[in-house]
């Protein structure tokens, strides 16, 4: 009679979690039931009204900011340029717009071809890569005044759009032949050595200079993105690191020297959150053990920040972003060249006064980690943003100011965040790029392969 009731029970349980899972609020119960629910910390449901309310405000910072002509988005509010980076925020931005429901098929059909023309056409530079910066208007390398320049290349920014395209044609896979041909135009020889390391391009002193730009966190991320695309980018998966202590965690930094590299090495909150919200931090094609730590990393960077509130009250949530005047650009930092919670501008000077609560780092935070800490965060940025222009870049730790500059990227990380929830996970549901697709057939063909260094073809280090 026990074992009868018993039974009963467990079968009602089961009845009422089934029903939970299709009904609750508009099959998130369903979401949280197959996408792991019960296990992680993320938040994966329905968007709530105010988030939705959330999402459109976002959006509105690409329908203001579209140039008709190019279907770029400005960088910066009504500001004309646009890096390789923000065109990828610009792809995952209106992939999340579709799915939120935010545009319908036709406008996103619109926009995304605008977009592929765009792309298909871009202006290369002398060695056939994608510039460090573009006008919206022409779709021509510019510096940050406007004026033409001819600025070298970013891996970690081709990185960001590489990375895009494959989510785009995971989501849309009718225009999977218009993305590929965008990449079988880049030359890769310059970019991505023998070893597997990533290579960018700058000028110093006028001259272009290779430099290995990347650092760790971005590097792994950047390194990602490129193998999706079948490239075998080893050595920058592994970048050499050392340990710094904070609230005696040890977190990893990357162990070559700024003052020799002329590059910071700093830990901030959007390389290790990135691939979170769009691989779960299982990149495909990544060994397990470099997929552990890149998982690891980013919790030890969650938790770092969640201490420093429970420690010092001070709310935390860094990240890089811009400001209405010299330095312009900011990299807030959890440990940056050589300490804790440093604020540095691409002058190279420190910045203390201007450390804030970044709106991008906030949402990606609080996608990933429902917990009374990102909460906290959230209840004090909610409100960070204009209704008709976008969300803000953050609110400053020290005054508890505004700073009121609206940016692509930003915006592109509140919709992403917020896509991530709906969807009730990571973006990215492929995993590396078919062998018999439109790019892979074109780079291995004997015959007419493009000689661009593409994976599968001979390299051709006279392209250098």
């Amino acid at each position: 009679m026990l074992k009868t009731v018993s039974r009963l029970l467990l079968l009602a349980l089961l009845i009422a979690l089934l029903a939970f899972a299709f009904a609750a609020r508009d099959g998130a119960g369903w979401r949280w039931l197959t996408k792991g629910g019960w296990h992680t910390t993320a938040r994966i449901s329905a968007l709530t009204p105010q988030e939705r309310e959330w999402a459109a405000v976002a959006w509105r910072y690409f329908v203001n900011n579209t140039q008709p002509q190019t279907g770029l988005v400005n960088g910066s509010d009504k500001q004309p340029r646009v890096t390789l980076w923000q065109m990828g925020d610009t792809l995952i931005a209106l992939l999340a717009a579709r799915e939120l429901g935010l545009v319908k098929e036709a406008e996103f059909d619109d926009r995304l071809t605008r977009l592929l023309g765009t792309l298909n056409r871009l202006m290369l530079s002398e060695s056939r890569t994608p510039g460090r910066m573009y006008s919206t208007q022409s779709a021509t390398m510019v510096d940050f005044a406007g004026k033409p320049v001819k600025s070298g290349w970013s891996a970690r920014d081709m990185a960001r759009l590489l990375l895009a395209l494959r989510l785009t044609a995971d989501w849309a896979p009718q225009y999977q032949e218009y993305l590929e041909r965008i990449v079988l135009r880049w030359n890769f020889c310059p970019v991505v050595d023998k070893h597997g390391e990533l290579w960018s391009s700058m000028l110093v002193e006028g001259a272009p200079t290779l430099r290995e730009e990347l650092r760790l966190g971005e590097s792994e991320y950047a390194a990602s993105a490129f193998r999706l695309w079948g490239f075998d980018p080893q050595k920058a998966l592994n970048p050499p690191a050392q340990n710094v202590i904070i609230y005696q965690r040890a977190l990893a930094v990357d162990a070559r020297d700024p003052r020799t590299t002329w590059q910071p090495s700093l830990i901030s909150t959007l390389p290790y959150m990135l691939p979170g919200l769009e691989f779960g931090w299982q990149p495909p094609g990544i060994n397990d053990e470099i997929s552990q730590s890149l998982r690891e990393r980013a919790n030890l960077v969650y938790l770092t920040q969640q201490t420093r509130w429970e420690k010092e009250k001070v709310l935390t949530a860094r990240a890089d972003y811009f400001v209405g005047e010299a330095p312009w650009h900011v990299a807030d930092t959890v440990w940056g060249n050589g300490f804790a919670w440093n604020t540095l501008g691409d002058d190279g000077k420190y910045y203390p006064r201007r450390a804030q609560v970044t709106t991008k780092a906030v949402f990606a935070l609080w996608a990933l980690w429902e917990t009374p800490y990102t909460d906290a965060l959230m209840r004090v940025a909610q409100r960070m943003f204009d209704d008709k222009r976008g969300w803000y870049e953050g609110r400053v730790e020290a005054t508890g100011d505004y700073n009121r500059m609206v940016t692509l990227s930003t915006n592109a990380t509140v919709l992403e965040a917020l896509f991530y929830k709906a969807h009730g996970g990571p973006l990215l549901r492929g995993g590396l790029i078919e062998s018999d697709s439109y790019f892979s057939l074109r780079a291995q063909d004997t015959f007419t392969s493009p000689g661009l260094c593409l994976p599968g073809e001979r390299r051709t280090e006279a392209r250098k």
